[in-house]
């Protein structure tokens, strides 16, 4: 095996820069978001996975694929620990999201000590640091066995680590990969997705009398939703994540600029507070939908759809678990306000925790900079979070 990278300094820049380069460089985009011409190669995990596996292997690293859809695996690598007593998880994603804007999404672009490109922060920097730091545990290994999860799907509908846990594995703590400005996460909300369909009825544009106008209803009906929900919302509040909320953030309708909209789709986005149920916020809004829509003219139709998307929230409410406690001490060996915080979007971690593997979220750049048209993460940044990453393995202790 060769030497390992160094994960401090100016060489161990130039490392995170090549090793974080090569990652923007693969597109990896959820296929989910696939529209109507978009290249066939820059969906799917399978060329980011093959080049995440055989770097790890490359640094003497035990690495197999878990295949989870066709085109679309898992990456499991482990570092054996000195006692091999206890574990601990790394978790990260390889899918990133649409590039929607971007003039040259997978050209890594370096300036002023930032890397551009899609998938630069969410998630590659969180990849790169978690693959430098399992680089340098293969040189000197922890006491415990360190696995690294590299997951599909992380952006839709959560499917790898859904399938890793799934098959059994579990460990004694974890840390989920995202965009934390390396600050410790304990708490996350969960999100439920959903779509209420509005039918109408067609009429020519100049006629609109003769139809039922889908569009205008459903606007009328979010409103509503948005005027009631949202009032609800804002009354309850978590410590570490704040009030719920419900948005709207897709409106499909209509079949033409001269024909009275038969259809209109709304797609309506819920976070959720730790401790509450995807399911019944849902029920709350489908109720309230329900009864507004008994207010349209006879022949309008109002369909609730059962949730697309629940994903869990999260809540580690033992501030002494063995991660957090790890975790807050390698912050402040490195300088970092250690108070445990939370946010607003979901992660993986909420699957993890929930079977039992404790989990906080930790990673280096800004959630501002994920999904964007400029994503970047500071290259320091990444260095930074490889290194505190190998001393919290090397600081982790079984409960």
């Amino acid at each position: 095996m060769g030497a390992p990278l160094p994960v401090s300094g100016p060489t161990a820049d130039d490392a995170a820069t090549n090793l974080l380069s090569r990652l923007i460089e693969i597109p990896s985009i959820n296929p989910a978001f696939r529209a109507e011409g978009d290249p066939a190669d820059w969906f799917g995990e399978q060329a980011k996975a093959e080049f995440v596996a055989s770097w790890l292997r490359d640094a003497g690293i035990a690495v197999e694929f878990q295949d989870v859809l066709a085109g679309r695996p898992n990456v499991i690598a482990r570092v054996p620990g000195r006692t091999g007593q206890h574990s601990l998880l790394l978790e990260c994603h390889l899918d990133t999201v649409q590039v929607t804007g971007m003039a040259a999404p997978f050209t890594p672009v370096l300036r002023d000590g930032r890397l551009y490109g899609r998938g630069a922060v969410d998630d590659g920097g969180c990849v790169a640091a978690m693959m430098l730091a399992m680089q340098a545990l293969a040189a000197d290994p922890a006491d415990c066995d360190v696995i690294l999860l590299a997951a599909m799907d992380e952006e839709f509908q959560y499917r790898g680590v859904s399938a890793y846990l799934g098959a059994g594995h579990r460990a004694d703590g974890g840390i989920a990969g995202e965009p934390t400005s390396l600050r410790v996460v304990t708490a996350c909300k969960g999100c439920v997705r959903w779509r209420i369909e509005v039918i109408g009825r067609a009429a020519h544009s100049s006629e609109p009398a003769r139809g039922l106008d889908a569009i205008a209803a459903a606007t009328d009906l979010l409103a509503h939703l948005r005027a009631l929900l949202n009032a609800q919302l804002a009354a309850r509040s978590h410590p570490l994540v704040g009030s719920p909320t419900l948005v709207c953030s897709m409106i499909e309708g209509g079949q033409g600029p001269n024909t009275i909209a038969e259809r209109c789709l709304l797609t309506f986005d819920r976070r959720t507070l730790p401790g509450e149920s995807g399911m019944d916020a849902w029920r709350d809004a489908k109720q309230a939908a329900e009864a507004f829509a008994r207010t349209f003219p006879e022949g309008f139709e109002v369909i609730v759809h059962s949730p697309f998307i629940d994903s869990l929230s999260m809540a580690i409410e033992n501030g002494d678990d063995p991660i957090i406690r790890s975790a807050r001490a390698v912050c402040r060996q490195h300088g970092i306000n250690d108070t445990p915080v939370g946010v607003a979007y979901g992660s993986d971690a909420t699957k993890m925790t929930d079977v039992g593997v404790p989990t906080i979220v930790f990673g280096p750049g800004s959630i501002a900079q994920a999904h964007a048209v400029e994503e970047f993460v500071a290259v320091a940044d990444v260095t930074r979070a490889a290194r505190m990453i190998e001393d919290i393995a090397r600081h982790f202790k079984r409960a």
